[in-house]
């Protein structure tokens, strides 16, 4: 039980407008469906399991059907990328132990992507993108309208006239940049850090929806989680249809090769939600990827994910690139299990902002703030056994710190101590509660204890009794 002591406590420690950490997710944090019905099933179509013949066909003609699809106990063998366009297709498998799907060719063979990274090394561009299986969303643009400034924590916008917005419609938030860069350090929250090579965004998004109208007055679900200066042109258009897609109890065994290393990936990697808002990955398993599942769009629950090696490490021991990677809004992640190291275990994207990261562990588990400012992202309750790379980051060099400013890190644990994250991983304005640390002598890092009556799990204590609404 959550004490009234406990949010006033928490009210203190952390910064405001978090209510709306609430509502990342499926369905603004909502449940995920239970039981849908089956339209069909890929056996429908011709699919065996265990067979190792190519069912590949089998599986485009079911998805091109769309629905509600059905996989059955066994291994199926794919030659083919997949992909789900129809909105409101869910697949089904009977578990992510009993459905396996085994694709026989990486990203790379059936679509080479030669390229090169920041640091001008050969690669792919698969070692960072990219499915095996793909979720296509759909655009979301609806028309723009102005919106005067507003503070972070205010639930009110203030249209400069009166537009076709209702209740309980989504709305999407825009602030527009500048050649000059402000946008960048203001997301940085004026501490960008060395941004030499980074090119500034045309506009960042944040996700909002609409609890009442009232003339040019929108009052919102939650709280904004940062300010929308006049500097950057706000501007609000409705969200658009939501892809409504979902995948639930299937498991991906892809290669037993060798993982080759860091940028030398062949694309090996099962599962992409490509701009996809509002749909739901539950009970899903990934072995033998060199990535994992990447995320882009909004509103995105991943629930029962589990990752492990299937496959020999490479020396540095890691065992593939990126396993989870969030990118867009609203993404929430939860109850999650890496049993082996990826290179970047869990990886927050430019800009992305509103997403949460619970419940979850891994054997020595790395938040990656990949650079070009993720901002305003929650992480809470999750463990590692080794905490030694716990704040590990990649990304290129001189596009600003690690991460953006407002990110909250509350209650983090491991059996070791975790390791420190560099100086130039975040900006001031950026909140840690019961880190198992003791920053080094000299650090700027300000840690607070997570002190008796407030909640381990900060996500949970936002859904009982919202702070800020």
């Amino acid at each position: 039980m959550i004490t009234a002591f406990a949010f006033a406590v928490i009210a203190a420690t952390v910064p405001t407008g978090l209510g709306v950490y609430a509502e990342a997710g499926y369905d603004f944090g909502g449940e995920l469906p239970k039981a849908p019905q089956a339209t069909c099933s890929v056996a429908d179509f011709g699919a065996k399991p265990n067979d190792q013949a190519d069912d590949t066909d089998a599986f485009e003609k079911a998805l091109e059907k769309g629905g509600v699809i059905t996989i059955p106990a066994g291994e199926f063998t794919l030659s083919r990328r997949l992909f789900v366009k129809k909105r409101g297709t869910i697949i089904l498998g009977a578990g992510s132990t009993k459905t396996l799907l085994r694709f026989t060719q990486p990203l790379e063979k059936l679509e080479p992507s030669p390229t090169k990274n920041a640091g001008g090394q050969s690669t792919t561009v698969w070692s960072w993108t990219g499915g095996l299986l793909v979720f296509q969303g759909t655009s979301r643009d609806g028309k723009a309208s102005a919106l005067m400034p507003a503070k972070r924590g205010a639930t009110k916008l203030t249209l400069t006239k009166e537009a076709d917005f209702q209740a309980g419609r989504e709305l999407v938030i825009t602030l527009h940049g500048d050649d000059a860069g402000k946008l960048v350090s203001f997301l940085y929250a004026n501490e960008p850090g060395n941004t030499d090579k980074l090119k500034a965004p045309k506009s960042v998004e944040l996700s909002a929806r609409i609890a009442a109208v009232a003339g040019n007055e929108v009052t919102l679900t939650a709280p904004l989680l940062i300010d929308l200066p006049e500097a950057f042109t706000p501007t609000v258009a409705l969200a658009g249809e939501r892809d409504e897609y979902g995948i639930r109890g299937v498991g991906f065994r892809l290669t037993r090769t060798p993982y080759r290393g860091h940028f030398k990936e062949d694309g090996w990697n099962p599962l992409e939600f490509h701009d996809v808002h509002h749909g739901w990955i539950e009970d899903v398993a990934c072995s033998g990827v060199d990535s994992g599942i990447f995320i882009s769009g909004s509103h995105v629950t991943l629930r029962r994910v589990q990752l492990d090696a299937g496959r020999k490490v490479d020396v540095a021991g890691t065992t593939g690139h990126h396993g989870i990677s969030l990118s867009g809004q609203a993404h929430r992640l939860e109850e999650f299990e890496f049993k082996t190291r990826f290179h970047h275990d869990v990886t927050f994207e430019r800009w992305t902002n509103g997403n949460v990261v619970r419940a979850g562990k891994g054997v020595d588990l790395s938040l990656d703030f990949h650079k070009e400012g993720p901002f305003a992202n929650l992480v809470t309750n999750v463990s590692s056994d080794s905490g030694a790379h716990f704040f590990a980051c990649g990304g290129g060099a001189d596009l600003g710190l690690d991460a953006g400013g407002w990110n909250i890190f509350w209650n983090l644990k491991s059996r070791k101590s975790i390791g420190q994250p560099s100086e130039d991983f975040c900006p001031d304005q950026t909140t840690f509660v019961g880190v198992d640390w003791k920053p080094a002598k000299g650090s700027t890092f300000k840690v607070q204890p997570l002190r008796s009556g407030e909640p381990t799990d900060l996500w949970l204590a936002l859904r009982a009794k919202p702070v800020g609404r």
